[in-house]
């Protein structure tokens, strides 16, 4: 028979689940408490909520959402984390904080409805930040039509100086 705290517990995962296009699975088997704490600082920054979960309650919330393919990512302590921002900031987040901890492991996680091995996480902390993409395409996009803004002035310069030179041409000589 379940308790009241678990099937609560399991609806705000489900929540969780189902509000977040991001979830990344992590074993933090070997971090002290101010480890963990000072990674949830570090990851609310990015706007990611970390969640320690025990893998049956994870695995019934996510069924429940409608995530498949979990089950081989819950094995050991899992600690997950919900990205509600930029996926790739999330991702570098925890590569940066596993990588100074040699303790932290990324598991694998979710983008979507397609399941990420740790290897696929890896990949999408290489990625360039949300902004920064936008930035590159607001830039590839404005930048031709500048030009062509650029031409056709120039064009219209040249034409409105010629014409000038001829009126000073035909004005009679003083």
């Amino acid at each position: 028979m379940p308790n009241d705290r678990n099937l609560e517990f399991v609806k705000e995962l489900e929540v969780k689940f189902q509000n977040t296009r991001t979830v990344f699975l992590t074993d933090y088997r070997g971090l002290t408490v101010a480890d963990l704490a000072n990674l949830r600082r570090q990851l609310r920054d990015v706007g990611v909520d970390f969640r320690v979960a025990k893998n049956t309650l994870a695995l019934i919330a996510a069924d429940r959402a409608g995530l498949k393919g979990l089950d081989a990512l819950l094995k050991g302590p899992t600690a997950i984390a919900f990205s509600s921002g930029d996926e790739a900031a999330t991702a570098k987040a925890l590569g940066d904080f596993a990588r100074v901890s040699r303790i932290l492991a990324v598991k694998g996680g979710i983008l979507g409805t397609q399941v990420l091995t740790a290897d696929d996480v890896a990949e999408v902390a290489k990625l360039p930040a949300k902004a920064q993409l936008q930035a590159d395409l607001v830039g590839s996009v404005q930048g031709p039509a500048a030009g062509l803004i650029g031409i056709l002035n120039g064009a219209l310069s040249s034409i409105a100086h010629a014409l000038d030179e001829r009126a000073k041409q035909l004005e009679p000589a003083a």
